[in-house]
């Protein structure tokens, strides 16, 4: 979606920041955003804070709101196809492979 979206609107973009955060997103707030996610995917309490006043700060509350929904929704969707076992789709190994993450055997 991400990769998609930045090309839909002309912008660059570093995919594999996503990932690797030193590398840099290339995005407007892109930094901002893989700071906040980052602390709510790995339940970093102690970053949290800091990572949403820098988002708000560079992008506004709005900014925020939207990346937590954001967060929420892939969150859930991960849930929901994790638990009922729902294999990747073939077209998305490379994406996986670029960001350095593997696919398990049992959802191929």
């Amino acid at each position: 979606m991400l990769r998609e979206s930045a090309n839909a609107q002309g912008q660059p973009i570093n995919v594999p920041a996503v990932t690797r955060p030193l590398l840099g997103a290339r995005l407007p707030l892109g930094d901002e955003l893989l700071a906040f996610t980052d602390a709510i995917v790995l339940l970093n309490f102690d970053e949290l804070p800091l990572a949403r006043a820098d988002l708000a700060s560079a992008g506004g509350s709005g900014a925020v709101t939207r990346a937590a929904a954001v967060c929420a929704n892939f969150e859930a969707t991960n849930r929901v196809v994790d638990a009922v076992g729902v294999p990747v789709n073939k077209r998305f190994y490379d994406i996986g492979a670029e960001l350095g993450v593997e696919i398990p055997d049992h959802l191929r």
